[in-house]
């Protein structure tokens, strides 16, 4: 880990004024522009403080994204935890997956793009991503298959796990690129909402594919 986190409460004080100073840097300008001058300068803090408990800016980055992952993955978790009665339907608990894991990849696109790109490069920031997406895609699996007398495909499991991989390669594609993105940049938020809701419900309901004849 990049950063050490703090052991007393003015300490944690001042390592959320410093956070807090950096997603706002973030959202506004990119991790790529931030500088930690802004960062100091915006949280009241100083350069010292800073680099005693940050290495370098990947530090804070993965400083920031702990933080993140903490509060996004409690949202989308009790989204997906919360009464939604035994009549929901296959088609819409998709619609109910698709909706959530959206407005919160999409409603902060400038962090999570952060996250994406820079996990090419660091591998804590990487690990950290892939643990959070495995504990998320093993809910969705979860909820997919309490309606797996409605899925058609021949692996239940494998096409609940694969509806997750799809979702999050379309909203990273979206947050990486933006709205001039080749692939998504024609749609907007809503349209990209709607479709991966139509791909993924007509995905676990086809019926399989018949043998050519002679197999």
């Amino acid at each position: 880990m990049a950063f050490k986190p703090p052991r007393q409460r003015r300490s944690h004080e001042t390592l959320e004024r410093v956070l807090d100073a950096a997603e706002s840097l973030i959202r506004e300008r990119g991790f790529e522009s931030m500088t930690i001058a802004e960062v100091v300068q915006l949280s009241g803090s100083s350069v010292g403080s800073i680099y005693a408990r940050f290495n370098n800016k990947i530090g804070l980055l993965q400083a920031v994204q702990v933080r993140y992952h903490a509060r996004v993955q409690n949202a989308i978790f009790a989204a997906f935890s919360g009464d939604h009665g035994k009549d929901e339907s296959l088609d819409e608990a998709v619609a109910r997956i698709v909706r959530e894991m959206s407005r919160h990849v999409l409603s902060d696109p400038q962090l999570f793009r952060a996250f994406v790109v820079q996990a090419v490069f660091d591998p804590g920031v990487r690990a950290r991503g892939e643990r959070v997406n495995a504990e998320r895609r093993d809910k969705v699996t979860e909820i997919l298959l309490t309606h797996r007398d409605e899925i058609r495909h021949p692996d239940p499991e494998k096409a609940a796990r694969w509806v997750y991989s799809m979702l999050m390669a379309a909203l990273r594609e979206r947050v990486t690129y933006g709205e001039r993105g080749e692939l998504s940049g024609e749609f907007s938020d809503e349209e990209i909402v709607t479709e991966m809701t139509r791909v993924a419900a007509s995905y676990l309901t086809m019926a399989p594919s018949a043998p050519d004849v002679g197999d």
